[in-house]
């Protein structure tokens, strides 16, 4: 089953019409018949998608929208409503209310199926951001007063064959919606693919441009840059076939009839709507993963990332047989500082202690703090003459001037001791010679990299601290 369907109507012979339309295409249909019946039905049968007719023994399509936004969890379900009219004026109240689309009578099975199709591809992007971002349950209201900041201002570029067509749409949209409009022919859309790039993209599907626009519109859906814009198609003339190509390639809404500055607008409004949640909960899910890898005080990776990149490392100079470096590093007498001057204080000195070993490292390398005072440093790519001089830069960079903490009238000079070790020269084994380590050898290899630049850090204190050890090459 490719998804649950909950159909709505209070007349038997449409229900069972759509059942087997629905069924036909193997999703699971569940029936209701009135507005009353549908928060209960919806709740237990939780249906992916709802296709409703426009009106019912109790209400209308508006009313279903309504009961469903009583409760967060049903509020998301994306909704089709059957028109048995193409009445405009039902239409765009339904839009208007949230539906997602209005179909009229006799209903199109071509179109019918590219909707569900495209609805449910954007419902299972969000529902996986929801339970990232929080778990099975999470919502995040759409009335939330970030996603109706991120509308105001949003660009909004009209993609038309004539430049008198897209002067004519800018013309009768502008007044009706806050956004930033730009019209582009078909000749010249390169713009649209460089940064800064149109949160929607509205392209016209007429006669002379219709093979043009489909191309577009699957390039902007499959482009890095244009992949999270809304994309808007115009049909004209109509033609259910164009309607279902535009969604399959990945429209996110239709204008089958042409265009229509009123359903225009609506629709517009929807979808950046949904983009700016989508786009904050990236976000959320973004901010989420990196806080769990990164220490909250300085800033730099942890310890769970630490590991995890040194195993990356460790896989590449197996294959390459290149050389890298793995240091652990530790402030010496750093209780002295804590014990004198209090914590906040020594937290800043952590905090600058961080910024001055990160400026001595390139991009590429792993600053990483593993415990209080102690950083983990690994190096791609550098032999052991390397490696010791960078080492002596850090522990310089350290101890060549004292640290000014703001609230403590005299300087405090901090020291470093550090010690390292050169992974990557010598396999472990013909597989690892081959560049195939197994997953306990690869752990194996990366724990004695660890156990080693430990045993160095360990020699660095030994000697009097404030100076490098380099351990013997690791096999």
């Amino acid at each position: 089953m490719q998804g649950t369907i909950l159909i709505i109507d209070g007349v038997a012979t449409n229900r069972i019409m759509l059942k087997v339309q629905l069924s036909a295409a193997y999703y699971r249909v569940v029936q209701a018949e009135t507005v009353a019946d549908i928060a209960k039905t919806a709740q237990r049968c939780r249906p992916d998608l709802i296709v409703t007719a426009m009106s019912l023994p109790d209400g209308d399509a508006v009313d279903v929208k309504h009961a469903l936004a009583a409760d967060e969890q049903l509020a998301g379900i994306p909704m089709i409503a059957i028109d048995r009219d193409n009445d405009p004026e039902h239409r765009l109240a339904a839009l208007a209310a949230g539906v997602d689309d209005v179909l009229h009578r006799p209903l199109d099975d071509t179109i019918l199926q590219a909707r569900i199709r495209s609805l449910l591809r954007a419902s299972s992007t969000q529902e996986e951001l929801d339970l990232q971002r929080g778990g099975p349950g999470y919502v995040l209201p759409l009335s939330s007063p970030h996603i109706s900041a991120g509308l105001s201002g949003a660009h909004v570029a009209l993609v038309t064959d004539q430049p008198a067509t897209g002067v004519y749409w800018q013309a009768q949209l502008a007044p009706r919606v806050p956004y930033q409009l730009c019209h582009h022919q078909f000749n010249a859309v390169h713009p649209l693919m460089r940064e800064p790039v149109p949160d929607a993209i509205v392209i016209e599907l007429g006669r002379n441009t219709l093979a043009q626009g489909l191309r577009l519109l699957a390039d902007l859906r499959a482009r890095a840059s244009t992949r999270k814009s809304v994309v808007i198609a115009i049909v004209h003339p109509t033609d259910p076939a164009i309607t279902a190509e535009a969604l399959d390639r990945g429209a996110h809404d239709v204008l089958q009839a042409g265009f229509d500055v009123a359903e225009l607008a609506l629709r517009l409004n929807t979808q950046l709507r949904n983009k700016a949640r989508i786009d904050q909960l990236r976000d959320n899910v973004r901010n989420g993963l990196r806080a769990a890898v990164e220490d909250p005080m300085t800033g730099l990776f942890n310890r769970r990332y630490a590991k995890p990149f040194l195993e990356r490392v460790a896989r590449s100079a197996a294959k390459t047989g290149e050389t890298f470096a793995v240091m652990l590093a530790d402030l010496d007498h750093f209780k002295k500082i804590n014990d004198r001057y209090g914590h906040p204080v020594g937290d800043a000195v952590l905090v600058e202690a961080a910024k001055r070993l990160q400026s001595a490292l390139r991009p590429v390398d792993l600053l990483a703090r593993v415990g209080g005072e102690e950083f983990m440093v690994v190096i791609p790519s550098v032999g052991e003459a390397m490696a010791e001089s960078a080492a002596s830069d850090l522990c310089n960079r350290i101890n060549s001037q004292p640290f000014h903490i703001p609230g403590v009238d005299t300087p405090i000079y901090v020291t470093i001791s550090i010690g390292a070790v050169i992974g990557g020269r010598r396999p472990a084994s013909d597989n690892d010679a081959k560049g195939e380590l197994t997953q306990q050898d690869q752990d194996s290899a990366v724990s004695a990299l660890i156990a080693n630049a430990d045993r160095a850090l360990y020699a660095a204190k030994h000697a009097g601290r404030n100076q490098v050890s380099v351990a013997e090459l690791a096999a």
